[in-house]
């Protein structure tokens, strides 16, 4: 008979994470929830196959994007055993269930699925739910051994996130994900830094960025990105500095087009949580249009750029800041429809908020707004993942060489842009 089941988390449900069924202690068949949380066959079907009318199931902390594994124990992977019946809701809201581990494993899902699931990068693979690839079957499919994996509490001597390019076991990437208290941005909420005013809630998808770039590219390249990486955070140290960077700091250009990918999974992130009421989780993804990239792209350029009669007026633009872009209104008078049109199309007396190839922030706005504005989003973010680069420059070789047509818009982005 079937034995029917929904897993939560924290009251919401916990999506696509695998769950094994164990007979007499020994783990057999892999089932998977779905976007309800409901437990489902390899092909689909609801429940548990069990020959009463209850089961025992071991619910990993793993899904088809990442595995969470315990920071503070070594690392070792994450699971809640829990004996089931027809019928049950399991809710997972206690720190004895390791609720804060499944509520970064969700979220970290959901960010996939809003901000780069809908990339034809990533609608074009065979099984678009399965960035790393899906094996014969659920089981296959979990043990492989190209995964990202997420250490959380992380316990590396580093005040900040960071992703690893590529762990010593299997050179795949490893996210490191600092505890609840010490980082708001982890699940929306204030932190030493900001005690007042809770932070967004930005942290997973801006270092999914980095761990699904490093998943697809060569093992060569994810070498070079760690070196490189480690190079620049040593000379920064070595001259006395924080070994940190921000949008609008000199860099490299490794580092500043690495880090460009986090600027474009935060900010939309946080344009996507805008239009779903600002919610802290989002439950039900959007579906994604051009014309909802269009306004992110659009709502990005006005505030990276101002008007250069206007310089003194911050409402004109050039605003760094994180805070996320709201929808632009729609311009109602003759002169609000020219200057917009002249902003979009020509560049006409506009000054860009930032510049230079070792900046992030301006890699991010030549790439993901600039290029994005005269080719769309999706093919802009989608080479950014398809170019196997790691600079600006490589980015600008793969334009030229797979996509020649579109050269001279890049070539335009680079310039306005000092890179």
């Amino acid at each position: 008979m079937q034995v029917n089941a929904t897993i939560l988390v924290n009251g919401r449900p916990l999506a696509q994470a695998f769950v094994e069924h164990i007979v007499v202690g020994i783990g057999t068949t892999i089932y998977m929830t779905d976007s309800e949380g409901r437990i489902r066959s390899d092909s689909f079907d609801p429940g548990i196959d069990s020959f009463t009318a209850n089961a025992d199931v071991r619910i990993l902390c793993q899904n088809p994007v990442v595995r969470v594994v315990d920071g503070g124990l070594a690392n070792i992977a994450v699971y809640q055993d829990k004996a089931i019946v027809d019928g049950d809701v399991i809710n997972l809201n206690t720190n004895a269930e390791q609720r804060h581990h499944y509520n970064v494993l969700d979220r970290v899902w959901r960010a996939y699925q809003l901000v780069y699931r809908p990339l034809s990068f990533f609608q074009d693979l065979a099984k678009p739910d399965f960035p790393l690839g899906r094996g014969a079957d659920l089981r296959v499919t979990k043990d492989q051994p190209r995964r990202i994996e997420l250490s959380f509490p992380d316990n590396f001597p580093s005040a900040l996130a960071f992703v690893e390019p590529k762990r010593l076991i299997d050179d795949f990437p490893l996210m490191h994900i600092k505890a609840r208290a010490s980082d708001g941005r982890l699940f929306g909420e204030t932190d030493a830094f900001s005690p007042n005013v809770p932070q967004a809630p930005t942290l997973l998808p801006g270092e999914l960025a980095h761990a699904l770039h490093f998943s697809h590219l060569s093992t060569s390249q994810r070498e070079k990105a760690q070196n490189k990486y480690i190079e620049f955070i040593a000379s920064e140290l070595f001259a006395a500095r924080a070994g940190t960077h921000a949008f609008n700091q000199r860099t490299s250009a490794i580092v500043a087009f690495i880090e460009a990918l986090d600027h474009y999974g935060a900010r939309f992130s946080e344009f996507m949580r805008a239009r779903q009421g600002n919610a802290s989780t989002i439950v039900n993804v959007e579906p994604m249009t051009a014309a909802i990239q269009r306004e992110f792209v659009e709502a990005e350029w006005f505030r990276l750029t101002r008007s250069s009669l206007l310089v003194a007026l911050p409402q004109f633009g050039c605003d760094p800041s994180f805070p996320p872009p709201t929808p632009l209104a729609a311009p109602t008078t003759p002169l609000q429809r020219f200057a917009r049109t002249m902003g979009l199309s020509r560049r006409f007396l506009r000054t860009p908020c930032v510049t230079g190839g070792d900046v992030e922030g301006a890699v991010y706005a030549a790439i993901f707004v600039d290029f994005a504005l005269s080719v769309g989003l999706d093919f802009a973010a989608s080479s950014y993942f398809r170019a196997n680069a790691l600079t600006f420059g490589e980015y600008r070789t793969f334009i030229n060489d797979r996509h020649p047509d579109k050269a001279d818009a890049l070539e335009r982005a680079r310039s306005f842009w000092g890179l």
